[in-house]
């Protein structure tokens, strides 16, 4: 009779214990996996917000920007309380000049500048900005969002508290954008900086005619191996697939990989290495100075790029994700950089 009990005691253990096995083992020992399934070709939206404020020019505020394009000068701006006509205040009378001034300064406003637009040294601009051409943002300003068809400069110790948006962007020394900067085509940042968000073909930091040359497009990973405990990859290792390294891992200067690694701790890489897949690590992620990875690099932690680093490529542009990103002189990334906390750009 007890060993019936005791019996009919253990199947109902057993059953209740079953659900939760599968659970219990991969507690135990994660087979998590592979590299983060991110595609190179699909980084996020440079022209979001771009787009978004050309759309509210157009149906909320009336302004037809096809239109001003072919008619130039003949095209009349439909003003209102809430969208004013601005010009390049150089050379014109002062009255003029005031008269910008106080539509720059109006919260919830918006000011088309017809041609190009120039904001002077220490101006305080509260309204969104949308430029026909080129601006030049001259220093310690501060400026609240733009859109330009045409390239945008932006002086030492501007601050930009939303975003900008041009054909090229170039920052000068000592820049702060308190949001996203993208282009068109290309992003120039000189040392130092600072920014939560940039996505272009390019982003420059610095002199790159040194950077790395891009990486060539990759062929499939053949298998995937996976490491315990901390692991160094150098030269006589397997080349040609992806590695999961549940501890640190370290990647010997010069090697080259046509696959991803994914570590559960540090991830540090020598001089001159050059990775075709995916970079993710569970904490710090450090790039020897003079490599090239096809990317993404995903850090849970923080990045930092060496010197004349290459992510990407331009035909293939890919994401850097990370909680805090520190980027050396000479370093290009083609495609799109978030950084959650901030993204620092070194002397």
């Amino acid at each position: 009779m007890i060993g019936s009990m005791l019996l009919l005691s253990g199947s109902v253990a057993g059953l209740l214990v079953l659900p939760f096995l599968p659970a219990l083992s991969e507690w135990l020992r994660p087979t998590d996996s592979a590299p983060l399934p991110m595609r190179r070709d699909q980084p996020n939206n440079l022209t979001f917000f771009a787009n978004s404020f050309r759309r509210r020019l157009q149906e909320q505020y009336g302004v037809d920007l096809d239109a001003m394009r072919a008619a130039g000068a003949a095209y009349q701006v439909p003003v209102s309380a809430e969208l004013s006509v601005g010009r390049d205040p150089r050379g014109r009378p002062a009255v003029e000049q005031s008269g910008l001034a106080r539509m720059l300064d109006k919260v919830n406003h918006i000011v088309v500048f017809r041609g190009n637009a120039w904001l002077g040294p220490r101006s305080r601009v509260r309204a969104d900005l949308y430029v026909e051409q080129d601006v030049e943002v001259e220093r310690d300003t501060r400026l609240r969002a733009c859109l330009a068809e045409g390239d945008i400069e932006l002086g030492e110790n501007v601050v930009v508290q939303r975003w900008v948006h041009g054909r090229n962007v170039r920052l000068l020394p000592n820049v702060r954008v308190e949001g996203r900067v993208t282009a068109e085509e290309r992003i120039v940042m000189a040392a130092p900086a600072r920014f939560e968000r940039a996505g272009a073909g390019e982003v420059m930091f610095g002199d790159v005619r040194s950077a790395a040359q891009p990486v060539g497009l990759p062929k499939p990973a053949t298998e995937r191996r996976v490491l315990d405990g901390d692991a160094t990859l150098a030269a006589n290792e397997a080349t040609d697939c992806d590695y999961v390294v549940r501890g640190d891992c370290r990647v010997a200067g010069g090697m080259v990989l046509q696959g991803s690694i994914k570590t559960h701790g540090h991830l540090r890489t020598g001089d001159g290495v050059r990775i075709a897949g995916t970079l993710s690590a569970r904490k710090n992620l450090e790039i020897g100075a003079g490599s090239a990875v096809l990317g993404p690099l995903i850090g849970f932690e923080d990045i930092v790029l060496g010197p004349n680093c290459r992510i990407g490529r331009p035909d293939a542009p890919t994401t850097l994700v990370c909680n805090r990103l520190f980027v050396s002189p000479g370093c290009v990334v083609h495609g799109v950089i978030t950084a959650h906390e901030f993204a620092r750009v070194e002397g």
